[in-house]
């Protein structure tokens, strides 16, 4: 579970971060990204019933991505962030989505490495 001061908890936020946030793609998961003059970066995640019927799955797709948020946080730029999971992550393993997950956040170039 993410700390408090890293979740984006309005739903105003997350859909202002959906509708205007810059868009990076991958099989499995959509970044979306708006900056915002904040201290520390805040997350948001979807995952819709298009995934998964079953509420255990959706679940569980969702920890394994905030778990590997959690361990890379301090390297995010500043500003809001919503991880959309597409339907083609319902079934993975969770190696294959954290490396989804990692390549995706890389390739954004949203890190400060």
């Amino acid at each position: 579970m993410l700390k408090k001061n890293y979740r984006l908890t309005k739903s105003k936020d997350i859909q202002q971060t959906s509708m205007r946030g810059r868009s990076f793609f991958n099989p499995l998961f959509v970044l979306k990204y708006r900056a915002a003059s904040l201290v520390e970066p805040r997350f948001g995640f979807i995952v819709s019933t298009k995934v998964s019927k079953r509420a255990v799955e959706r679940n569980r797709i969702k920890r394994v991505a905030r778990e590997q948020i959690r361990s890379i946080i301090t390297d995010f730029k500043t500003g809001d962030y919503v991880i959309i999971v597409k339907s083609k992550a319902s079934g993975k393993t969770p190696t294959e989505l954290r490396a989804s997950l990692s390549q995706l956040c890389q390739s954004s170039k949203l890190l400060n490495l």
